[in-house]
């Protein structure tokens, strides 16, 4: 009997020794890819800013390349080249990359999110279909109009994406487009007047329009309409 005990006290530590082993090696692999990860997202700020490379469902080819490099000199203990990388990415001015004009609408909409409550019900964010720093944010065209909304706490007017405009991920009746499209709502490259804005606003309640103003594209500004200006 106590024979019998004694295998199963040995059965049940070694199952117990091999469950933490595999507990701590998933831990290192998940925490090593988490890592990573964050690594090669860094280190893609030192190349083109390219709509092609920016995908939101499908990691890009680039960033593939990236981690698999990184990933190399990890499995061929090549720790020198990861740390020269880190020491690179820890020294990033966004303002000296291609991705400085993102960073500056960033900025901006993070300002407006610093908004009272009680301006955020009453009013609508305008941003021009040209200023393609925000509408090409991403090669998923369709995502673009939550950003906003996202990062602020404040609608858009005339935030539709233009529907019939190419994109990565080319389910156009997700996201709950398929509703719109059901409404016959859509948008155009067309600039619109504060008036026509408030006229569209109006209908939700909205009283006052935000518009994003780029300017020199090399930072952003803000113009508010009143739409009791405009009736």
């Amino acid at each position: 009997m106590q024979s019998l005990n004694k295998i199963k006290f040995i059965l049940f530590s070694l199952l117990f020794l091999i469950m933490i082993f595999f507990s701590i090696k998933n831990t290192l692999v998940v925490g090593g890819k988490f890592i990573l990860s964050n690594i090669t997202i860094r280190e893609i700020f030192f190349y083109e800013n390219n709509i092609i490379y920016k995908g939101t469902h499908e990691p890009g080819q680039r960033y593939l390349n990236l981690l698999k490099k990184n990933y190399s000199h990890i499995k061929n203990f090549n720790f020198y080249e990861i740390n020269e990388i880190i020491k690179k990415i820890k020294t990033i001015d966004i303002n000296k990359t291609d991705y400085s004009l993102e960073y500056e609408l960033m900025k901006t909409l993070t300002k407006l999110s610093k908004l009272p409550i009680s301006e955020k019900k009453i009013s609508a964010i305008y941003i021009p279909k040209n200023i393609d720093v925000y509408w090409n944010i991403s090669c998923d065209r369709f995502m673009a109009p939550f950003i906003t909304p996202a990062i602020t706490n404040i609608l858009m007017v005339d935030g539709l994406p233009i529907h019939n405009i190419e994109s990565c991920y080319a389910h156009k009746r997700e996201y709950g487009y398929a509703r719109y499209i059901e409404y016959n709502k859509k948008s155009s490259w067309k600039k619109l007047d504060p008036k026509a804005l408030c006229r569209k606003a109006n209908k939700d309640g909205i009283t006052k329009i935000i518009e994003l103003i780029e300017v020199e594209k090399k930072f952003f500004n803000t113009i508010t309409y009143d739409c009791k200006d405009f009736k």
